[in-house]
């Protein structure tokens, strides 16, 4: 009896370690919507990122005529897109990259450009490696939906 108790103990403790352990690697496995800061941390990053786009000399030239209502669906569809692509509970409100950007004829150079604004942005708002590179490779994935005119 004293045997089985102490087997039935240690199955006890085991089963608790388990859950123990799983509980904690849930917990570690936060998407990456959550370990970027959620909905308003996006919506900051997007909004100064967006910013910087429309005030560029060369890529800004691509929103020449948009009216702050345009340019807020800009930004808004862009957190949107940022926070579903990211695990997060947005749905995304705009058409592929693909069927947004064809017959732009968007150089790589100004893709480029559209990066290092983002990498910025992202570093002045302290993003931690691991989540800045998770994020810019989902963004690479998006080039050649994108670029059109590659070497320039």
């Amino acid at each position: 009896m004293k045997k089985n108790l102490c087997r039935f103990n240690s199955v006890l403790i085991s089963i608790s370690l388990l859950l123990i352990i799983s509980a904690t690697t849930q917990a570690q496995e936060k998407s990456l919507y959550e370990r970027l800061g959620g909905y308003e941390a996006i919506s900051a990053v997007i909004d100064d990122f967006a910013e910087r786009l429309f005030a560029d000399p060369v890529v800004g030239k691509r929103f020449f005529g948009m009216s702050k209502d345009s340019r807020d669906g800009f930004k808004q569809k862009n957190k949107n897109l940022v926070c579903a692509v990211t695990g997060g509970p947005c749905k995304v409100i705009s058409r592929d990259a693909k069927t947004t950007h064809v017959g732009l004829g968007i150089k790589a150079s100004e893709f480029d450009i559209v990066a290092k604004h983002l990498t910025d942005v992202l570093n002045k708002f302290k993003v931690p490696k691991k989540e800045f590179d998770e994020l810019m490779a989902i963004i690479a994935k998006l080039r050649p939906d994108i670029v059109e005119k590659e070497g320039q």
